[in-house]
């Protein structure tokens, strides 16, 4: 189901319910809610709505990166299910929801919301310390692990952050997911 039929579908609802509330007799006693009240709870359960439909979608495609493992060959500029390098399998996993990211680590660092601790589908970003530029990218997958296409390994892996202990590590959130 759409955003629009989503909101489309909310305020149909709302509005039946506040209609027939009317109607009733206990409602008459009862104030009826100011319209800015009934748009703002309108808004919070849309939001809510659209943050649930993120994160399922996200599961999804970070699960179908993750069938990727040992299937995908790291490629240098690549940016598909046939081959990508590290910024190339993030630019994939975000165009699944329709956003155009960077082929770049140095630019995905700066896109979305930096975070300090991450969630399932946010980008991981990866520096030298002391040097402003970013030289590699993954998928965060939980538990400490990441889901990336590495140049050393010549293929899609997941691997522990742990393996980047003496890098600089940012986390960026572009997708709002629970």
């Amino acid at each position: 189901m759409n955003n629009l039929k989503i909101k489309r579908l909310l305020a149909t609802g709302i509005l039946s319910l506040t209609l027939t509330g009317c109607l009733t007799p206990q409602a008459q006693a009862v104030e009826i809610p100011k319209s800015k009240v009934v748009v703002k709870k309108t808004i919070d359960i849309i939001h809510l709505a659209k943050i649930n439909n993120n994160t399922q979608k996200m599961r999804e495609t970070v699960q179908e990166v993750m069938r990727r493992v040992h299937k995908t060959p790291y490629v240098f500029s690549g940016s598909s299910i046939y081959g990508w390098d590290c910024s190339g399998l993030v630019r994939w996993t975000y165009r699944q929801f329709g956003l155009d990211v960077p082929h770049s680590a140095t630019k995905q660092a700066y896109i979305g919301t930096r975070v300090k601790t991450p969630k399932f589908g946010d980008i991981v970003i990866f520096g030298y310390k002391g040097y402003k530029s970013f030289y590699h990218s993954a998928i965060y997958i939980g538990k400490g692990k990441v889901v990336n296409a590495n140049s050393g390994a010549r293929t899609t892996i997941i691997e522990p952050l742990t393996n980047y202990d003496n890098n600089r590590i940012i986390y960026v959130r572009v997708v709002p997911t629970i």
